[in-house]
């Protein structure tokens, strides 16, 4: 049976983020396991998604789909995954750049040999882009054939807004990345900012980067309004 994990921060924009995704997932009874983690400690662990997801593959049974807490799943991707035979399934942009936002990874041994290797590859150049790292060793074992992939489309790493430009209207999005970091970036600007402006940045549409938050966090409540879920996103998330 098909697991969904994932980790976030304990900050209230991801937190709900979260929410709103294990709440999709459960709509269509898909069985989830999240952890939560500090920013201070998630920042201090070296490697950490890899690490993470190399722990929670020894720890957990049967095929397991890692996810970014900042996503939500629209349909029931149960019979899609679970028919998926190879060890690990990802995303490439065009078929030539992996993404690391959903990452099946198969109850088999050349599957947590791969999960361990990307683990151990990544703790020696912890500087690297973890997704990199995992390219690099996934596209390495399969030409050495040791270990099979499945290139999932892109309606499983659709982001809400950039994948319709690159691949446009024909793909319908089923798991959809809603890009919460990006939020981060009006956080810090926020922050930096003297009282006056911090003012201003909260004023709806007054400002072009409070609008396209605001127009994110749009995106993000007709979604999960869209399932019944009553988790909603706002500016008073991030100050």
């Amino acid at each position: 049976m098909l697991t969904i994990f994932g980790f976030h921060t304990d900050d209230n924009l991801y937190r709900k983020h979260a929410q709103i995704l294990q709440r999709s997932a459960e709509k269509f009874d898909i069985n989830v396991h999240f952890s939560e983690f500090s920013k201070d400690d998630w920042q201090k662990i070296i490697a950490f998604k890899p690490v993470f997801i190399a722990q929670m593959r020894r720890k957990l049974e049967g095929p397991i789909l890692f996810v970014d807490a900042d996503a939500i799943i629209l349909k029931d991707i149960r019979p899609f995954f679970e028919s998926i035979q190879e060890d690990i399934a990802v995303h490439y942009i065009n078929g030539n750049r992996l993404i690391s936002s959903t990452i099946l990874i198969n109850d088999t041994p050349n599957a947590r040999l791969l999960i361990n290797e990307w683990e151990r590859r990544q703790l020696e150049q912890p500087e690297r882009w973890d997704q990199v790292v995992l390219q690099e060793l996934i596209d390495e074992w399969v030409e050495e054939k040791k270990v099979t992939l499945n290139k999932l489309p892109p309606n499983y790493t659709f982001i809400f807004d950039t994948s319709r430009r690159t691949y446009g209207d024909s793909v319908e999005p089923i798991i959809e990345q809603l890009q919460a970091s990006r939020d981060k970036r009006w956080i810090d600007k926020y922050r930096s900012r003297n009282r006056f402006h911090q003012w201003l940045m909260r004023i709806p549409y007054l400002l072009k980067s409070t609008r396209k938050i605001v127009s994110r966090h749009n995106v993000v409540n007709n979604r999960a309004e869209k399932l019944g879920i009553d988790v909603r996103i706002s500016i008073d998330d991030l100050i």
